[in-house]
């Protein structure tokens, strides 16, 4: 695909016919919008509305202020293209860097589970009694309640947005 040189709205056009899937229905709709007269800014919102990707956002707010401003397209769309690199290498530095944290969450939540599972094996009447006991039975309630309050603790802890 060549699109140097070509208005943005037949560049739009062809990458509508040159990519396959849903980048080019989405660059299809915008197309047709803009040969109905819809105002490109207006259709690239319109389609920013439906995806909800924030990289769509940025490129229709990149269209938008560039064609508010004048300027050159080219080095505007060059620079939201290494933005976006530079947003997608950080997202993958972040998850490489909370992986040890992920991983120590993935045994911390599964270790009552192993050690209950060990107890049972090693001496089931002695773990029988949290089954069979009303109290024993409020003992797990108690248990799976802090459990599932430090799984989600813990998940928001390597939860990060960019």
């Amino acid at each position: 695909m060549n699109a140097s040189g070509l208005p943005v709205t037949e560049t739009i056009g062809t990458v509508s016919k040159d990519f396959e899937g849903p980048v080019g229905q989405e660059f299809t709709q915008i197309d047709r919008l803009v040969r109905m007269g819809v105002n490109l800014e207006d259709a690239l919102w319109d389609v920013a509305g439906r995806l909800d990707v924030p990289e769509f956002n940025f490129l229709a707010i990149s269209v938008g202020l560039q064609r508010e401003t004048g300027g050159n397209l080219t080095e505007t769309l060059d620079n939201l293209s290494r933005l976006l690199r530079r947003r997608q290498q950080m997202r993958l530095k972040i998850k490489a860097l909370s992986s040890e944290a992920r991983a120590s969450a993935y045994m911390l939540g599964a270790l009552p589970f192993v050690m209950a599972g060990v107890l049972y094996l090693m001496n089931p009447d002695y773990m029988s009694r949290l089954f069979t006991d009303p109290f024993g039975h409020v003992l797990i309630g108690v248990g799976m309640t802090s459990e599932l309050i430090g799984i989600a603790v813990m998940a928001k802890m390597v939860r990060f947005e960019i």
